[in-house]
């Protein structure tokens, strides 16, 4: 029974690893190249760590256009929606929580 349950724990994560891979390729496929863009991530969108070490995975974050959280944006888009390049410290003055 324990050979069973891993197995199918392992077919599961292989899945989702997959899964993810994929649609990561997708979006840049479909959207050329990207960037980080700090300030405008909303609650669980964060791309991975926070720059100050808040938290160290991606789509955790529980807090609204945090500075120090990123997430991917087709390159040269930042600026258009009121993020940062670089991080910074606190939340975004530019956008409402």
């Amino acid at each position: 029974m324990a050979q069973k349950s891993f197995t199918l724990g392992a077919v599961a994560l292989a899945a989702a690893v997959t899964g993810a891979f994929a649609a990561s390729g997708t979006a840049v496929a479909q959207g050329g190249a990207m960037e980080k863009c700090y300030g405008v991530a909303k609650p669980g969108e964060n791309g991975c760590a926070h720059a100050k070490g808040l938290h160290s995975c991606a789509g955790i974050s529980p807090l609204s256009f945090e500075g120090g959280d990123w997430k991917l944006v087709p390159a040269g888009s930042c600026e258009k929606e009121n993020g940062s390049l670089k991080a910074f410290e606190g939340v975004n003055p530019k956008k409402k929580a």
